[in-house]
């Protein structure tokens, strides 16, 4: 498999915005840093996307200074939890601090661990939130603030959060940081709360897949709303389709051609939900990251529309709140989209499959699936990278239309 592997995941604060995010590395098996290499092609700037990296850091990584090439500011080393402590690590952390780095300590437990021998060193604590309940927690906080002697307790993280009750267990405990599941599954909305311009995004993407409805059907709908015409157009004009000038949706279609019509339209349904809080934006991201992952896996039989289509609608559950089979009931998607994303079955099944294991850093699974499916396992770390780069690109499109479409509705509205 690929020396570049990576996969980031959330922290979030308590107003949910988003702090940071965990990146975590597969080094190479002739024992380059895989660091080192994401650092210096700016894969990692990239992928931490300016906001603050928790890194996970050996005790062969930490005791050679494996992150001294990087802005030590960007990057917490995370120490795991059976790292020994001896004067050789003290002394390493202690350099890294002096470059005004941070440390966190991961997999902190009702159970003590050699790692809490860092106590005073460090700035995070990692609690794993599935080592018991709210009392055996405080136990195990006690026993960290009095390791402090005195001192300030370190800020702390709440790991593995799977669900409401591990969620205000950790509020309990006065955690600063978040993460987990239960970020991806938030609690349902009515469906009524949809927006009116994704009701009409979904039913268009509906007709154009229909082969009998024509292109001036479709451009006849999207001008009966204005707001999602103008984020279209925008969206057609963009960089990222690499054309300029189109001034209609008619035009639009002709150019690019219906799948690629229908990929940004899945973008702007994905957008569209207004996002309160840094968890409701990253939903959103996510869910088009994935599409544009999963579209990278075309070949025989697997449509890279269809694809792309099956990898965002796979979150967009947790993007809107709604039960995923009635939120696919509103689009007319192939049978096989819609086998894939309610049934798990079918040719597309296991490209999904390869997304949801890469994302949760299962990189030996993922080769193997991606090799299963004919593609290159070497190729799928460029994937999930470029799929970053790709998101960040589009999603900035679509919410500058966002910006300027209510002044181009009302103006319609006027005429």
């Amino acid at each position: 498999m690929s020396d570049s592997l990576l996969v980031r995941q959330p922290l979030f604060g308590t107003s949910g915005a988003l702090l940071g995010y965990d990146i975590r590395f597969r080094d190479a098996e002739d024992g380059r840093h895989a660091f080192a290499q994401s650092y210096l092609s700016g894969t990692f700037d990239l992928v931490r996307a300016k906001l603050p990296a928790y890194v996970p850091c050996s005790r062969g990584q930490l005791l050679e200074d494996a992150f001294q090439i990087a802005d030590a500011t960007t990057v917490i080393l995370v120490l795991p939890r059976d790292l020994e402590v001896d004067d050789e690590v003290i002394a390493a952390v202690t350099r890294y601090r002096e470059r005004n780095g941070q440390i966190a300590l991961s997999d902190i437990t009702v159970e003590p661990a050699p790692v809490e021998a860092l106590v005073p060193y460090a700035s995070w604590l990692r609690f794993d939130m599935r080592s018991g309940d709210i009392v055996t927690l405080e136990i195990a906080r006690a026993r960290i603030e009095a390791l402090c002697a005195g001192a300030t307790l370190p800020r702390l993280v709440a790991d593995h959060v799977v669900d409401l009750a591990a969620y205000e267990q950790a509020l309990e405990l006065a955690v600063e940081a978040f993460q987990g599941e239960f970020f991806s599954r938030p609690e349902p909305l009515p469906a009524s709360d949809l927006p009116q311009s994704t009701m009409s995004a979904m039913r268009l993407m509906g007709l154009a897949r229909d082969p009998n409805v024509n292109d001036r059907q479709l451009e006849d709908v999207i001008s009966a709303d204005p707001v999602l015409m103008f984020q279209l157009l925008r969206l057609v004009n963009s960089a990222s389709v690499g054309m300029r000038g189109v001034s209609s949706i008619g035009q639009a279609l002709r150019v690019i051609g219906r799948n690629s019509f229908m990929r940004w339209l899945a973008v702007a349904v994905a957008a569209s939900r207004k996002s309160t809080t840094g968890v409701d934006a990253e939903l959103v991201r996510q869910a088009v990251e994935r599409g544009r992952l999963m579209e990278q896996l075309a070949g025989g039989s697997r449509e890279p529309g269809t694809l792309f289509l099956i990898g965002l609608f796979s979150l967009l559950d947790a993007v809107f709140r709604m039960p995923l089979p009635e939120i696919v009931s509103r689009v007319a998607l192939s049978d096989d989209a819609t086998e894939a994303l309610l049934e798990r079955n079918g040719p597309y099944a296991d490209a999904l499959t390869f997304a949801e294991s890469y994302e949760m850093g299962m990189f030996e699974y993922a080769g193997e699936l991606a090799t299963a499916m004919g593609i290159d396992p070497d190729k799928v770390g460029g994937f999930y990278t470029s799929a970053i780069a790709w998101t960040s690109e589009a999603l900035g499109s679509v919410l500058d239309a966002q910006v300027a479409a209510p002044s181009v509705a009302r103006a319609t509205a006027r005429r």
